[in-house]
């Protein structure tokens, strides 16, 4: 008898030591199911032993399950009260601030920060940025920096001639300058199973938490919140809600943007 798909996925996640039981457990299959189909793989057993005994399988799985679509300047308005009311709420400290994009993605959330801090003038000495995802694979995407038009659609055009450079042959890539790069240190980090550093200024999670179950959901933001510094923000998805934020220590302060409550 063909093994079930809960099965594969309480061994999967030993193999992985991913905690698949956080994400929403239809999600998991559909992936699962697609990757098979992909390899010509049948059955769950056949999957299973290629995960134990294929470490490119094993890459390519966490690969394709992983949530890796983003773009700059995703919905532009709350990029621009990210630009003209917390930047520099959080800046008037004189501190160095702390932000921390995760999970990160193709890189361009957090790049779209540097470009921003960039454009309001602010010294890299003045803030850090950390850039965080499970998929080793999609991060040394993010390092190179190049990017289709579907990722820049949102980039005004005088920031696209100043921050890209069009990849020579081909009309459709552009790859981020150097200098824009530079601002941003990328890490692998299971945001799940692993411990968050703390102290953060501001933190986004962006367009995660809807792939999360709802206990799983409540507890990344508790971790987020313990994270964050009083008066810290932390920025969801458009389409993401905090209910009862107080229960977390947090406030809503502007759509998709909540603060810890100092």
């Amino acid at each position: 008898m063909s093994m079930t798909f809960n099965e594969f996925k309480d061994r999967a996640t030993k193999i992985l030591n991913l905690k698949l039981d956080g994400y929403k457990l239809n999600r998991v299959q559909r992936r699962t199911d697609s990757l098979m189909r992909r390899y010509n793989i049948s059955n769950y057993d056949e999957c299973l032993k290629r995960l134990e005994k294929d470490k490119d399988f094993r890459a390519a799985y966490l690969n394709h399950f992983t949530i890796n679509t983003s773009e700059f300047f995703r919905n532009p308005e709350n990029f621009s009260y990210l630009q003209k009311n917390i930047f520099p709420a959080l800046f008037k400290s004189g501190s160095r601030i702390k932000i921390w994009s995760a999970p990160c993605s193709n890189g361009s959330e957090p790049y779209t920060l540097a470009i921003i801090l960039a454009e309001l003038k602010y010294k890299t000495n003045q803030y850090q940025i950390l850039a965080s995802d499970l998929d080793p694979n999609i991060i040394e995407v993010a390092k190179k920096g190049i990017y289709g038009l579907n990722s820049l659609q949102n980039v005004p055009d005088h920031l696209l001639h100043k921050y890209f450079t069009l990849l020579p042959g081909n009309a459709n890539k552009y790859q981020l300058k150097e200098s824009i790069i530079s601002r941003v240190t990328f890490e692998i980090k299971d945001l799940i199973n692993e411990p968050y550093p703390d102290d953060w200024d501001l933190i986004l999670s962006r367009n995660f938490f809807i792939y999360l179950t709802k206990d799983f959901k409540e507890k990344l933001v508790q971790k987020f919140s313990a994270a964050l510094k009083p008066g810290g923000y932390l920025f969801l998805g458009n389409t993401e809600f905090i209910f009862n934020p107080e229960k977390y220590g947090l406030k809503k302060v502007y759509s998709s943007f909540y603060q810890k409550i100092e």
